[in-house]
């Protein structure tokens, strides 16, 4: 038997024949579907999870605003079997469009940069839908950053596999990260108070934290 998987724009569906599957989504824009050997698989895609992977190499990934402050902090964790092996954290390059949003998306590009210049594949965790379904094409980019973030990934999504986790509940690698992207828009706001009192004219200031 297949399970059916149906995204509406306002309501989710598992059926589990094609006439239930083709009465729901044909000639209905921006529905997504898909079919799955079990109805659990179904309900992880539908939550934003494609797939279950085991332990092994997994890059918790986290984005974090500040209304106070026009940028975006973003984060990664790289984790091996429980021990963690690298991490990075930072401010995007430009004011934040999306809030919190533009973070979480230039913390995948990060971590998916570090997969591929360690020539290594991994598991990007998440708690942004958005970064998964953008990377594999599953939902269609239309934002200036979700733009950026589909033309900045090309070449790497190949090394990486996607994992949607639940944000604060206590997942002690997703809250480090969380940490950690809050950590790099405090330093960068306190980088530039200091900045404009040694030079008053100054009026805009970037700055990217780059690797630990």
């Amino acid at each position: 038997m297949k399970y059916y998987a149906v995204k509406c724009t306002d309501s989710e569906h598992i059926v589990t024949s094609w006439s239930e599957c083709e009465r729901l989504t044909h000639g209905v824009k921006g529905t997504l579907f898909k079919s799955f050997g079990t109805k659990e698989e179904a309900k992880a895609w539908l939550s934003g999870v494609s797939e279950k992977f085991p332990e092994g190499l997994r890059l918790f990934v986290d984005g974090s605003f500040s209304p106070d402050f026009d940028y975006a902090g973003w984060a990664f964790v790289a984790v091996e079997n429980g021990v963690e092996l690298a991490s990075a954290y930072g401010i995007t390059p430009q004011p934040a469009e999306s809030r919190n949003i533009d973070g979480e998306l230039m913390a995948a590009y990060k971590a998916m940069q570090w997969l591929k210049a360690n020539n290594r594949t991994g598991v990007i965790c998440h708690d942004y839908e958005g970064i998964a379904r953008w990377a594999k094409g599953e939902w269609k980019a239309k934002s200036p950053v979700a733009l950026r973030y589909i033309e900045d990934i090309k070449g790497l999504v190949g090394n990486a596999n996607f994992e949607k986790v639940d944000a604060h509940t206590g997942v002690k690698w997703n809250e480090h990260v969380d940490e950690l992207a809050k950590k790099a828009i405090a330093e960068a706001k306190k980088a530039k108070n200091l900045q404009a009192k040694a030079s008053p004219s100054l009026k805009n200031i970037e700055l990217d934290l780059g690797l630990l």
